[in-house]
């Protein structure tokens, strides 16, 4: 398993960037989806989805993006979300 050295210590990326989803089904973030999500999509789909949009969650426990007019059968998961942000 590789370790990463960070600040003097070692630690398991694995366990670094750890995503903990605390929020119910139905609930709507704004977020922007992480690169690696982003470059999956064809060069014209990855500029409209590059931006902050919002996202709403499903019964599955993954990502759906609101309002979505290109009909994208696509669903994140929380992971693919940065930085999200609650929207009332």
């Amino acid at each position: 398993m590789p370790l990463a050295r960070r600040c003097g210590e070692v630690q398991n990326p694995q366990r670094m960037n750890t995503a903990i989803d605390t929020f119910a089904t139905g609930s709507v973030v704004a977020a922007a989806l992480a690169p690696a999500a982003v470059d999956t999509f064809e060069p014209i789909l990855r500029r409209l989805l590059a931006g902050t949009q919002n996202f709403v969650k499903q019964a599955d426990g993954r990502w759906r993006p609101c309002g979505c007019q290109l009909g994208l059968a696509r669903c994140f998961d929380y992971s693919d979300l940065m930085a999200p942000v609650h929207r009332g």
